[in-house]
């Protein structure tokens, strides 16, 4: 949300949105958890499940939807790498 409200400050008095925000994220978090089976390196499977969980809140919204989805890219690549380093190391 932090980042969000920098980047665009009109968007800081939209609790709601900043809210979706959030659940968009953690939603980002579980369907990457569920799909640790699909077979692809994890920097384009978190790719993918980002850009297409963040296209349902950037098909709704007026302002952003590129950077809703940069951001959703962004943060599956992030989520799926890391847990994936992670896992390997248990």
């Amino acid at each position: 949300m932090y980042g969000t409200i920098t980047k665009f400050p009109e968007f800081a008095a939209d609790t709601l949105f900043l809210i979706g925000i959030v659940y968009n994220r953690a939603l980002i978090g579980v369907v990457i958890g569920i799909a640790d089976n699909i077979d692809l390196h994890p920097a384009m499977r978190g790719a993918v499940i980002g850009v297409v969980v963040s296209m349902a809140m950037a098909i709704f919204s007026s302002k952003g939807m590129l950077a809703l989805l940069g951001f959703g890219l962004v943060y599956g690549v992030l989520i799926d790498v890391v847990t994936s380093r992670l896992e390997d190391k248990i």
